[in-house]
């Protein structure tokens, strides 16, 4: 796949996430909340449509599967072994980024309230959580929508507990950081100057899941 962006809509993420039904095919599923229409066989068959009339999908055999950029991005989701949930808000905005790495890549999807969603590849292992705080802090510092303003970042790993951050701007003061884990925050103030490195530390810590734990 090129450094052009690939554009897929709901029904062809659902479509091609259900090809390759892996443990991490269905973590995906979750994350963009599409896990829900599973069943919905009319989706189903209308993802299948427009992936092959637009050249993304073909028939082999008895089957139907994904080709060209559509099948790299197939290889990782149901590859994946880290996510980044990526919230950035302000009182009048919202975006949401999805950042998934694998052992055979990574990309990144810029997620659309209309449901027509923007994927391009990105670097894989450290990199992932290097752009997740990059995008963070370009859009915090920046204030291009305005302050206060405030990044969420979920990590998710194989093996690994969840860890989720978030990190409010404010126009004068320390910016706030709430971290933990799903279900437990702890709440500290830091100077703007410090804040980003220790929303880093946050998510670079190595919390082993527990026996029975699923992410």
């Amino acid at each position: 796949m090129t450094e052009t962006e690939l554009r897929m809509t709901d029904h062809e993420l659902l479509t091609l996430l259900s090809m390759t039904p892996t443990e991490s095919a269905a973590v995906t599923l979750g994350l963009l909340r599409l896990d829900q229409h599973g069943d919905n066989q009319l989706l189903h068959n209308a993802g299948l449509t427009t992936l092959m009339v637009r050249g993304l999908a073909s028939a082999q055999g008895e089957k139907i599967v994904p080709v060209d950029k559509c099948a790299v991005v197939g290889s990782v989701l149901s590859q994946a072994q880290e996510w980044l949930e990526i919230s950035l808000t302000t009182p009048t905005s919202n975006h949401v980024l999805f950042a998934v790495g694998s052992n055979v890549g990574a990309i990144l999807l810029s997620i659309s309230p209309y449901g027509v969603h923007e994927i391009q590849p990105i670097e894989s292992g450290p990199a992932l959580l290097e752009l997740g705080l990059h995008l963070s802090e370009e859009y915090l510092t920046g204030s291009a929508e305005g302050l206060p303003a405030t990044a969420v970042i979920r990590r998710l790993r194989v093996d690994a507990e969840p860890i989720v951050a978030q990190l409010t701007a404010v126009e004068s003061g320390d910016w706030v950081l709430r971290s933990g884990s799903e279900s437990e925050f702890v709440e500290e103030n830091f100077p703007a100057v410090e804040a980003m490195e220790k929303l880093k530390t946050v998510l670079s810590a190595e919390t082993p899941a527990q026996p029975g734990t699923e992410i």
